[in-house]
């Protein structure tokens, strides 16, 4: 596991879980990127959700970022 990789992941998860919603991927890129659409966030959630439970784990985390 790559500790950059892990502490991005981290960040993100702000609720602790182990998954990154689409409400949390679009507060992390507001804060780095602008503005962020609900659709946008979960257009990225989708094309990194490998199991179409609507949220993304550390590994399907990784497989995207790589």
């Amino acid at each position: 596991m790559s500790d950059d990789k892990r502490a991005a992941f981290d960040k993100i998860d702000t609720d602790r879980d182990g998954y990154i919603t689409a409400d949390e991927f679009k507060a992390s890129l507001q804060t780095s990127s602008g503005k962020v659409s609900d659709d946008n966030a979960k257009m990225i959630v989708r094309m990194a959700d490998e199991n179409g439970d609507k949220k993304i784990d550390y590994d399907e985390y990784a497989k995207f970022v790589r």
